[in-house]
Parts: C-alpha cells; structure tokens; sequence
C-alpha cells in the first residue's frame, strides 16, 4: 500500500492538495482563457491585489487574482506545477509571490493542506532547502508529512468545512478578496499602531548580510525554465507590507533568473504604514490594497514592455 502510494504521489502530485476557495478560482479560470496574468501567492496576494484596478492602469492586460490565504512555497509551487501541467490553462505571465516559508510547526502539521502539498517533488526540494539552512529536524518533518500525505491520515478537515466557494470574489472580482469581507477581524488601532511601529523599526535596524538558499534559488529558476517553454513569463513579487524578515527576501533580487519587483521599501510605500490604511499587523485593507495595486501597474507595465 505504501509503495503504491509513493508512486501514485509521484505521477500524480496534485491529487491531494484540497482546497476549495483556490479550487474554485482554478475552475472558473478554465473556462477563461481571456486572462493573460494570473498571481499566484498568500493573504498578501489573495487580500491585496485588486486586478480590476490594475488591468484599469495596464495596456492590454487581464489579470486574475489565484492567490489563497496561508499559501506558503510548497502550496504555491504546487499551484503553478498545475497550471504548466494543464492545457487549458493559458496565462501569457504567472506573478508568482517571493518566499522562504516552508516551515512544519505542530499545528500545520496536523492539517490538511499543510501536509497535501508534500508530493514527492516538493518533499524533495523541501528537504534541499532546509538542509542547505541547516534544519535537520525540518528535514525529518518534511518526510514525515510527505507519509501523511500518502495515507491521508491525521488530517483536520479545515478548507473542506468552507460550504460556500463558488462566490463573487470568484466569479465578479477577479479573484480578489479584500479582508473587509472576511471572518479576519481588524485589528485594535492601539495595538496595530504599536506593532507597525516595532516592525518599522526592525526594518531600518536590520543590518544583517543575508545569502540566499540555493534549494529555492534553482527550484525558482527550474520553474522559470518551466514558464518559457509554455511559454510563459514568470515574475517573482515581494508584496508589502515589510514583515520582520523583509530584506532576507531582497537578497534573491540579483540571483534569480528572472525579474523581481519588491514593494516592501517603507521610504519608497509610506502609505502602508498608515493604520487608515491596514487591517492587520500584516495586511492592508481595502483602501490600501487598492494602493498597492495602482502602485504596483507602473512596475509590472515596465516588465511586460521591455518584451
């Protein structure tokens, strides 16, 4: 049984990766092969990016916003696997979210997407990348969930409880889901002020010569390779705001192969640190999403013209 899991797992890698908000998303966009751009990310994507306002400031583009919350490296390499692996799938660009989250705590452990993105291939990078970190422990979490996976056990139902999928952010907005219209509730203005204010300045103090992981270097780079020969364009993002860790991902800028747009920079952003414009310690509202996606058009537009 274990053996034909393994290798049901490696010939068929999406099989058990559920989750029905993103799997909707996927389904409508079958069905519209009119948009040329799909973002592929977490909260930061799924919350923030309002593609009727950036198609609105973009000559000839129709975005879709596939982006699904707590969408982490293995979710979202698993997403774009999907998208490459399926004809009827045609993006002329992919923005796919910058990250270096992969990490199994004991509560992601237990639940099902957490575990159902470790197919075979992305257990294997996944032990590349902690090993060159130096995580062994990681590494044995990662192999653990991979044999989770393969026997669907342990498994919470947390996504399978959404009833409703099949909603307007699915079908009117274009994928995006602002925080507004979520269970996700706002933020204490007092505390949220006080945690922009610590994460500012960590942001400004933080000196530190970060390397890059070389796992997630060749895996993004391998998946690049992937985009042009469908040919697709691939784009990494790093979205504000600036969590703690911000410059670690500023590195990659210059080691991967192929463009990287970062809006983290709170001198170049100042507005998404302003709490009118934030829900959460991590996450714009609305307004502020509708900020970032009219700052991000110009960015975007000067990648896609130099082609």
């Amino acid at each position: 049984m274990f053996i034909i899991g393994l290798i049901k797992l490696a010939f068929n890698p999406n099989s058990n990766y559920s989750y029905p908000f993103l799997n909707a998303k996927m389904e409508y966009l079958k069905k519209h092969p009119e948009y040329n751009l799909y973002f592929i990310g977490s909260s930061k994507i799924n919350n923030q990016i309002d593609c009727k306002l950036l198609d609105e400031n973009s000559k000839g583009l129709k975005s879709y916003n596939l982006g699904a919350n707590a969408s982490f490296n293995l979710e979202n390499f698993q997403t774009l696997e999907k998208i490459l692996e399926t004809p009827s799938f045609k993006p002329k660009y992919i923005v796919l979210e910058l990250q270096d989250k992969i990490n199994i705590t004991k509560l992601n452990l237990k639940t099902e997407r957490s575990f159902g993105a470790f197919n075979y291939e992305n257990t294997l990078f996944a032990s590349q990348f902690h090993i060159d970190n130096g995580s062994y422990k990681q590494v044995v979490l990662s192999w653990v969930s991979f044999i989770l996976n393969v026997f669907h056990f342990n498994k919470h139902c947390d996504e399978r409880a959404v009833q409703e999928n099949h909603n307007q952010f699915v079908y009117e907005g274009q994928g995006f889901s602002p925080l507004e219209y979520s269970s996700v509730p706002k933020t204490e203005e007092g505390k949220l002020k006080a945690v922009v204010i610590d994460r500012l300045e960590r942001y400004h103090a933080d000196h530190k010569k970060y390397r890059v992981n070389r796992a997630l270097v060749e895996k993004i780079n391998a998946l690049a390779e992937k985009c042009r020969k469908r040919n697709i364009e691939l784009i990494m993002f790093i979205p504000g705001p600036a969590e703690p860790d911000a410059k670690k991902l500023l590195v990659y800028q210059k080691a991967l192969s192929v463009p990287v747009i970062s809006m983290v920079n709170p001198e170049d952003y100042p507005e998404f640190y302003l709490y009118q414009n934030r829900w959460d310690y991590g996450h714009l509202n609305e307004k502020g999403s509708k900020i970032l996606s009219t700052k991000l058009a110009p960015l975007l537009n000067g990648i896609l013209n130099k082609k």
